[in-house]
């Protein structure tokens, strides 16, 4: 692992992969009067994996087998009916490193901890800390070595490196997730859903029709300019084009400071970059998850039904413009106001006592290396450097196939030519320092705290069936 707080990628924008706590420490809130106790925060551990064996638990499904969760009892009011709807809902990259940086801009979750059960020692529970393995883990209820994905990029048994969603496929899920596994228990007959941005949250709800005897289940994946996307094969795509109008919430957001200039802090909300990681697009999204619930009568039975919600905007903003900036805070603002206006919508909608909640994050972020002292290993030199002094063979076919956030992924074909072994590449990784980094010429930044002769990694971690060695 890299040693902290250095880390593999860009100095402008700073991965979360690793198992730090600043990375892997998040937030947990379980709230439902009538079926979540009113603790307020408590020191009980409770990890990602425990999320899908509580829902179990809450709606009655004692078919769940064990897997690696626990169900955490003491957050259950003993003897509570089974709640109608279970909303889990993911601020994605607002870990307690990220709401510790923007304290007051997130009033009702604080509330909901109050009222509910917060758990101070709440983690992910695996590395890399990014978002298509956490996701999975907590609709899965065990860990990317079963469920099998594993990074947002990795290998496939033939040797490619894919995004293990790739063209919105379940086929690279290992395992089944306990949407899977409950709907098709109950014939199909309970509403199951995820909202998104990306097709890296499908792996909350699993398989859609992919499983046997399952059924296409609703994936409202969000696309940035409105509208959604995803594959007809497996899951139910909604037709949003008749509900809220983005381009609403952007003016809205836009003359908020009296002028109508397209801007949001100085950044175009025209780039649906901007766009995606603003304000607007969450109070959007928030809207049109309140007319999915009405649309496709979640919790209007007595039928458990499960929704899956990711807002991603407080990531986004922390990769382009950083954790501690402005733009976070808004954007973790507007999470926690979508948040109030759910828990609302639930309470008309479904009925109070009727629903339970469940609000957490997927990873916090690294602060920008000017802030943390941090030297960025960019993969691209990391990688000709490991092919300068082992790549011998001049066959055209480089020995390292690319270097990610995650890790190194190597042309294992290419060992045996090369004279080379797994071993012998990680001992080398293990004395790559700064000396080493810079031996054609050049120095780090002024900022960096590392010293010359000091390691960059920690541990270097092979991992023989993806062919990555995890550095």
């Amino acid at each position: 692992m890299v040693r902290e707080p250095n880390f593999l990628g860009r100095a402008s924008m700073p991965p979360h992969d690793g198992p730090w706590a600043h990375l892997v420490d998040v937030p947990l809130v379980l709230y439902g009067p009538g079926v979540v106790r009113a603790r307020g925060t408590i020191d009980d551990p409770a990890s990602i994996v425990d999320l899908a064996p509580t829902t179990a638990a809450m709606i009655g499904f004692d078919e769940w087998p064990r897997r690696a969760g626990r169900v955490l009892d003491e957050a259950l009011a003993p003897g509570a009916r089974p709640p109608r709807l279970v909303v889990t809902v993911v601020w994605d990259g607002a870990g307690d490193n990220v709401l510790r940086a923007h304290p007051d801009a997130w009033p009702y979750l604080r509330r909901l901890m109050r009222g509910g059960v917060s758990y101070r020692e709440m983690t992910v529970g695996s590395t890399p800390s990014n978002t298509p393995p956490v996701h999975t883990s907590l609709g899965a209820g065990t860990f990317p070595r079963r469920h099998g994905i594993v990074s947002v990029s990795q290998r496939t048994e033939a040797g490619e490196v894919i995004d293990p969603w790739e063209n919105e496929d379940p086929s690279r899920l290992e395992t089944t997730t306990l949407a899977d596994l409950y709907d098709r228990s109950r014939d199909n007959a309970a509403q199951i859903g995820v909202v998104g941005t990306t097709n890296w949250h499908l792996g909350m709800i699993g398989h859609g029709s992919a499983l046997e005897g399952g059924d296409s289940d609703m994936a409202a994946l969000l696309m940035s300019g409105g509208g959604v996307f995803g594959n007809p094969a497996y899951y139910d795509l909604p037709d949003i084009s008749g509900g809220p109008d983005l381009a609403r919430y952007v003016r809205q957001t836009d003359s908020s400071d009296g002028r109508l200039d397209g801007q949001w802090r100085g950044n175009s909300l025209e780039d649906l970059a901007v766009l995606a990681s603003s304000p607007p697009y969450a109070a959007w999204q928030a809207d049109v998850i309140e007319e999915l619930i009405v649309d496709r009568g979640f919790g209007a039975d007595e039928t458990p039904d499960l929704l899956y919600v990711n807002f991603k905007q407080p990531d986004s903003a922390g990769h382009k413009w950083g954790m501690s900036s402005p733009e976070v805070g808004d954007a973790v603002a507007a999470a926690d106001k979508a948040l109030r206006n759910l828990v609302g919508e639930l309470n008309r909608t479904v009925g109070r006592g009727r629903w339970a909640l469940m609000v957490t994050a997927d990873h916090g972020q690294k602060p920008y290396p000017q802030d943390s002292g941090a030297f960025a290993i960019k993969g691209s030199e990391l990688k000709a450097a490991i092919d300068a002094e082992f790549d011998r063979t001049d066959d055209g076919i480089d020995l390292v196939d690319r270097v990610t956030s995650s890790g190194v992924a190597l042309n294992v074909d290419q060992l045996e030519p090369n004279r080379v072994t797994l071993e012998e590449i990680a001992e080398w990784l293990s004395r790559y320092t700064l000396e080493v980094a810079f031996t054609g010429g050049g120095s780090p930044p002024d900022y960096v705290e590392a010293g010359d002769d000091e390691p960059l990694f920690d541990a270097i971690v092979i991992n023989g069936g993806r062919a990555v060695m995890n550095c």
